[in-house]
């Protein structure tokens, strides 16, 4: 019953945002109301998951009846804009467009429509991938789904009382949307699922703006589909990693800054801006860069703008009123709880020599010199450490957290002299700026070497390679040239990512289950070890047998990876006990909880007044950690 509700309130959802879209962007193509319509369905969930979290009310009855509402608002006002005609024959059009795709690229005769498929394929790999394995990859379980998990646990957006600063601290745009997927069946099948709609939308910004900049259709969708198949995207859409959701936000934000102001685009445009700094605390940072050229698009759009001027400025009020409950509350939660909005990190507010509290200093966690900033250009030796990024060598193996290898072959030789080649071209300045932008906005971050923290640069390479190619549009086999250049380039730098990860078979064994995996049942498909820093396949199956709905787990300072101490179903409570204090007061709490299972730091005082004193019976070590779990007795 919990999946049928999921999937009827998404479609009302998904309905509701398409008609927005259809309302707003009418005479735009379906790419337009593509990105529109992905971009408001996770404000629309957000908007109901944050009305019940902060609350305390995040539980599937009130989320079932709150939804629907929330989703009828706005698709009331839409319809009433459109008309039902009109609506019906927007549909018609945009259900239409695969067709109208293949039609123009075999005319074309466009070797590079045929990345589409193949993006196609990779997105619905991702989809079986996220189906059938638990959450899996490093970041996801140390700190990511356990967001997740606990606000399902608790029903709120409560501070989480951990020993885990980063699920504290984070954003948590992207695990709430997470959450949507897995609360009203109760199932955590789709913890990793929130990042797939933003691998579409990456590809349609991508595509949409290529065609602005004169690139033919079928050019352009080949490449908004090599968008996906990047190794920094494709080996991270099927995780909760949110850089991917990241790079397509950033992109959207200044796509929607190209044009002539409208009240349209500045909506979109901070819509997309505040679902990215509700993602990472880095879209913040890019709010902070953005803010003056929003802010002068804003004046211009008022002074062009006829309506009287309360009208215009209750509009604009509207608008930022929608980015900040997109994007502020965990920096206001931040903020009352550590003094430190951007906690867990040392931060030194600019101009001034005072100093934000903060676990670590940002320097040293990303790789530059102590006191240096983490930022691009921050330190001696970035140019020179992403340039042998984007053109060392390929590394012997990717993980899903790309950190090396550049974007591979096609970015390195073919979308970096797009770029440089748009820097050259002072006569088009007013298409090429809003690319250069976008290219510099997504370098200037902590570790820019690392490729997943800069996707946006690659959108940037992409649309500017789709300048080149529409300015080639009289001369026909220069244009299918750089075509083949272009889809030779991008399936071999997917080949490359992919086969690089495969040669890590015996660390991501991912790759062994999948027949296994497919036929197991949902207790067995969640005890899966597929990579050794989870639990072992038979405690885990013993977790997911044994435990009980309302049991206690506990766990102490001594744990790596959160989410395993969760069951599939969400049905037992997991609560943070230190046990690096006073041993009396340690068993003081177990005593309180009456908890099933204890993680307990091994060799601690605490574990053996556990043993001796309470009778816990030793169960085993859990992987890369000092954390032992035990069982308690009746």
């Amino acid at each position: 019953m919990g999946w049928l509700v999921w999937v009827c309130e998404t479609l009302m959802g998904l309905g509701a945002s398409w008609l927005v879209a259809a309302a707003l962007y009418p005479d735009k193509g379906v790419l337009h109301r593509l990105i529109v319509t992905l971009l408001v369905l996770p404000a629309l969930i957000l908007t109901a998951m944050q009305a019940l979290g902060i609350p305390g009310l995040l539980q599937p009855l009130w989320l079932g009846l709150l939804a629907p509402g929330v989703f009828a608002v706005p698709a009331w006002l839409a319809w009433r804009r459109l008309g039902g005609e009109q609506a019906l024959a927007l549909l018609r059009s945009d259900v239409g467009a695969p067709v109208r795709l293949v039609r123009e690229a075999w005319r074309d005769r466009e070797p590079a429509a045929l990345t589409v498929p193949v993006a196609v394929a990779v997105l619905l790999v991702a989809c079986v991938l996220v189906w059938i394995y638990k959450s899996w990859t490093w970041d996801p379980v140390w700190y990511h789904v356990p967001i997740t998990a606990y606000a399902i646990q608790t029903g709120s957006l409560d501070w989480i009382d951990t020993s885990v600063p980063w699920t504290q601290s984070h954003p948590k745009n992207i695990e709430l949307l997470a959450a949507w997927n897995c609360l009203f069946p109760l199932d955590n099948r789709l913890d990793d699922s929130s990042q797939l709609p933003f691998a579409l939308l990456g590809a349609a910004v991508t595509a949409a703006w290529a065609r602005s900049v004169g690139a033919r259709a079928a050019f352009a969708a080949g490449a908004g589909a090599a968008w996906v198949l990047l190794p920094p995207i494709f080996l991270q859409v099927w995780s909760t990693h949110v850089d991917v959701a990241c790079g397509a936000l950033l992109s959207a934000t200044v796509f929607f800054m190209c044009e002539r102001p409208t009240a349209r685009d500045r909506w979109m445009c901070l819509l997309a801006l505040g679902l990215y700094a509700g993602t990472k605390m880095t879209g913040a940072f890019h709010l902070l860069m953005l803010g003056p050229w929003i802010a002068v698009r804003t004046v211009l759009e008022l002074w062009q703008t006829r309506e009287s001027l309360g009208r215009r400025l209750g509009n604009v009020v509207l608008s930022v009123l929608l980015l900040v409950s997109l994007s502020a509350f965990k920096y206001v939660q931040n903020l009352l709880k550590t003094g430190n909005p951007l906690w867990a990190f040392r931060v030194k507010v600019p101009l001034t020599d005072t100093w934000l509290p903060g676990l670590y200093d940002p320097s040293i966690f990303y790789g530059a010199a102590p006191g240096k900033s983490p930022l691009f250009f921050g330190s001696h030796g970035d140019l020179r450490h992403l340039l042998e990024s984007w053109y060392g060598l390929v590394p012997a193996a990717y993980f899903p957290d790309v950190r090396t290898g550049g974007f591979g072959p096609v970015f390195a030789f073919l979308l970096v002299p797009c770029l440089l080649c748009l820097l050259l071209a002072p006569r088009r300045w007013r298409s090429a700026l809003p690319i250069l932008v976008l290219g510099l906005l997504a370098v200037t971050v902590q570790a820019a070497w690392w490729p997943r923290f800069t996707i946006g640069v690659a959108t940037a390479g992409l649309v500017a390679l789709g300048a080149l190619h529409g300015r080639l549009g009289a001369y026909a086999w220069p244009r299918r040239g750089l075509s083949l250049v272009f889809l030779g380039l991008t399936l071999f730098t997917f080949w490359q990512g992919a086969s690089a990860q495969a040669h890590q078979a015996d660390l991501l064994m991912y790759s062994k289950h999948l027949a296994e995996t497919w036929r197991a049942s949902p207790h067995e498909r969640a005890a899966l070890q597929v990579v050794d820093w989870l639990w072992p396949t038979p405690w885990n199956l013993l977790k997911e047998e044994e435990l009980k709905k309302g049991d206690v787990v506990v766990y102490d300072q001594s744990v790596e990876f959160l989410a395993e101490f969760f069951t599939r179903d969400y049905r037992t409570r997991v609560e943070y006990v230190p046990s690096n204090g006073q041993v009396s007061d340690y068993l003081a709490r177990i005593d309180t909880l009456k908890p099933r299972w204890v993680g307990v730091q091994q060799g601690s005082e605490a574990q053996r007044a556990l043993v001796q004193e309470r009778g816990a019976q030793f169960l085993f070590h859990a992987p890369r950690s000092a954390i032992a779990l035990y069982r308690m007795p009746p």
